[in-house]
């Protein structure tokens, strides 16, 4: 785990708020679709925040 993780799901993450914010326009946001895209981007953003956490020295 490093920096080619952390960047691996930045790029993730910009990706997956792009289809969400699309899904939302054309399906609206309660649609299933739109739902499913939320909780994935919901699960890439807790792993990058889980790495962040691992990263920092602890005082």
């Amino acid at each position: 785990m490093g920096a080619d993780e952390l960047m691996d799901l930045k790029c993730r993450i910009e990706v997956e708020r792009r289809l969400l914010h699309e899904l939302a326009e054309n399906y609206g946001i309660n649609d299933p679709r739109t739902l499913i895209k939320s909780q994935e981007l919901d699960s890439v953003l807790n792993q990058y925040n889980e790495l962040i956490k691992k990263q920092k020295p602890t005082a």
